[in-house]
């Protein structure tokens, strides 16, 4: 009995740890070095982008899950390919909008 506590509290402190190092993604300010006014860029974009298509956040935070919160967030679902074998291809996300 205490052999399969002492399994579960492992277990869950083995899962607590990888949750916590997944989670050193991006955050506010990742770029402030590198390019101090990336955010402010995106959100103007963004911003327009949804000026020209109110319709276009519900998609856009989906392709951004699809991307993102998959695999990374590696800008591969905005690539086009010649032979179909693209992230975007792939059937699961040809739904997907927002390209632009």
């Amino acid at each position: 009995m205490v052999a399969s506590k002492r399994l579960v509290v492992s277990w869950f402190l083995l899962v607590l740890l990888l949750v916590e190092a997944n989670a050193q993604g991006l955050n506010v300010g990742f770029y402030s070095k590198t390019c101090p006014h990336a955010e402010d860029i995106v959100r103007k974009v963004v911003f327009a982008a949804m000026k020209k298509a109110p319709t276009l956040g519900a998609p856009l935070l989906r392709m951004f899950f699809h991307d993102c919160f998959v695999r990374g967030c590696d800008g591969s679902i905005l690539l086009d390919s010649s032979n179909n074998q693209a992230e975007k291809n792939a059937v699961p996300n040809l739904s997907l909008r927002g390209f632009g």
